[in-house]
């Protein structure tokens, strides 16, 4: 069996693996629409036609369940889901946040050959390896090590095979998202194949430890200043896009506070350096550390933040960075028509937008949140609610201002946890007015203008080659013109189906009066005194009439 012959028939079991999964989590019906249910047997359509959830249990556990079900692909996928509450609805977002990545741990043998592939010989490079795991991930396993030097470090092990797994589930997801935007209208304004391929992106990227130990060092040089902050440091010459060794940090959990207390660790001044820093990393670095979970987060014993796994990253340009600034303060000193505009702008609203709507329904989140204490404001959980305000009336902001206003609410939480009594709201106000001070200095305005010039200058050279081209293509009748449709899958599926029973039915029409012809002539050889030719037509046009009279009425449509 060829190479190519065996990953079809690899996609084809892993697809059939998927269906019987979500079929038996009580997504039979979503799979029938999808014409996906004949890759079950016919037992297993019966079964699982009349299988019922159980009333206590909704669809989003389901699909959590699901994900999990189904492994590291689907846990990942159902995380990012998670974090996109304009796309789904809130319990399902709620549910699949409660997704996680932990799997069981590989054996020791395993990862040695693992090494042994990325880095040679290990034992010529480390004096001691730690065979059992510090934590076991569905992407990747680490473990303690310490180098011939002495130094403690970490190794971060990519699990073997996890690339294929995730391409052919990647092609599955794909076929998914295909089939939802023809065969589910409710699915299109989701837009399901742009979000398998956004997903295919960022999973690409965690599964890339080159580029994670890039994000480690840009963020190290970022607070390299900053004697509070820290980050890891990456041995580069032991590093491999599947193997990654980092400085060993020993800390505490920045969310066991009972044991920071023990310790004497001043949870004020830590909340203090957290909040700071993720202020610094969103207005002025336009890089911010995306996967804010606790255990990313360790307080040193000197009192410093350590900051772990940089897998997940957010990244915001210039304007971007400006309208968020734009957009706090407004928020915070309570202008709600400049909080609609701003918010308006950054989601580029169209014209299906109900923006009298959307307004009304933002006047209650800022009042209700507003209204109280500055050291009670959620902020994250403010800009969260205005998120499913806009969602609610047609706004569609960037995934990473999502990844953003995620990750704020979740830090968010734990510095209330760390010091119930911050004033995150002055912070954040203070924070606002220093940036937009700074870029009215006036060389901050000469940079932003040589920039603003750069970038027309290259528009202005390009400019006159462009138009060239378009008149050549006009002049020797090469322009064309490709109009895109949209939502008519739907429809071309439809009537595919009924020219197909349409042409069954010419069919058996036709054997019908052929056999009857036949019948009447009365040639041939004889079945109870009947010509055999004559009996055999009547049989498949039976046969045939079968068949289209319960695929019509499984259909449900007369």
């Amino acid at each position: 069996m060829t190479e190519s012959l065996r990953e079809r028939w690899h996609l084809v079991g892993r697809l059939r693996q998927i269906v019987r999964v979500l079929a038996r989590h009580g997504f039979y019906e979503v799979l029938k629409r999808l014409s996906l249910h004949r890759r079950l047997s016919p037992l297993e359509r019966l079964r699982y036609a009349s299988l019922h959830r159980k009333e206590d249990v909704s669809a989003a556990v389901h699909l959590r369940q699901a994900c999990e079900a189904l492994g590291p692909t689907f846990v990942e996928f159902g995380q990012l889901l998670s974090g996109r509450p304009d796309l789904i609805p809130s319990a399902f977002a709620r549910e699949l946040g409660r997704l996680l990545a932990h799997a069981k741990p590989l054996p020791w043998q395993v990862i040695h050959r693992a090494l042994v592939e990325e880095l040679g010989k290990p034992e010529e490079l480390f004096s001691g390896i730690d065979h059992q795991p510090l934590a076991a991930a569905s992407i990747a396993q680490i473990h303690r090590a310490t180098l011939k030097d002495g130094a403690e470090v970490v190794i971060k092990v990519q699990r073997p095979g996890i690339d294929k797994v995730v391409e052919a589930d990647l092609a599955v997801l794909r076929l998914l998202a295909h089939l939802a935007e023809k065969y589910l209208p409710e699915a299109r304004p989701l837009n399901p194949k742009a979000l398998v391929e956004e997903f295919a992106l960022s999973i690409a990227q965690e599964l890339d430890f080159a580029l994670e130990a890039a994000n480690t060092e840009r963020f190290a040089r970022a607070f390299a200043g900053d004697p509070q902050i820290h980050a890891p440091k990456v041995h580069r010459q032991l590093s491999t896009p599947r193997v990654l060794v980092l400085e060993y940090l020993e800390g505490i959990l920045i969310d066991d506070v009972e044991a920071l207390r023990a310790a004497g660790a001043d949870l004020e001044g830590i909340s203090q350096h957290l909040l700071h820093a993720l202020l610094l990393q969103i207005f002025r670095l336009g890089f911010f550390h995306a996967d804010p979970h606790p255990g990313n987060f360790l307080v040193l014993p000197g009192g410093g933040l350590a900051f772990i796994d940089f897998g997940l990253v957010g990244q915001l340009n210039e304007a971007e960075r400006q309208s968020l600034i734009e957009l706090f303060q407004a928020t915070l000193v309570e202008d709600y028509e400049r909080v609609a505009s701003l918010w308006l702008d950054i989601a580029h609203a169209g014209a299906e937008v109900d923006r009298r709507a959307f307004e009304r329904g933002l006047q209650p989140i800022l009042r209700t949140h507003m209204n109280q204490p500055f050291e009670r404001i959620q902020v994250g959980e403010m800009f969260l609610q205005m998120v499913h305000n806009g969602t609610r009336h047609g706004l569609k902001l960037p995934r990473e201002l999502f990844l953003l206003f995620r990750t704020f609410a979740e830090i968010e939480g734990v510095l209330r946890k760390l010091h119930p009594g911050l004033n995150a709201v002055a912070a954040c106000l203070k924070f606002a007015e220093e940036q937009q001070a700074a870029a009215r200095q006036p060389g901050a305005l000469l940079q932003a203008a040589g920039e603003e010039l750069q970038q027309l200058a290259g528009t202005a050279r390009r400019l006159p080659r462009e138009v060239e081209a378009l008149v050549k293509k006009a002049s020797s009748d090469q322009l064309s013109i490709d109009f895109v449709h949209k939502g008519l899958e739907f429809l071309i599926g439809e009537m595919d189906r009924s020219s197909n029973r349409i042409a069954i039915g010419l069919i058996i029409a036709a054997l019908i009066i052929g056999s009857s012809l036949v019948i009447q002539a009365g040639r041939g050889p004889s079945l109870w005194g009947l010509p055999l030719l004559g009996l055999a037509g009547f049989t498949v046009a039976f046969a045939l009439a079968l068949v289209l009279i319960w695929r019509v009425l499984r259909s449900g449509k007369f």
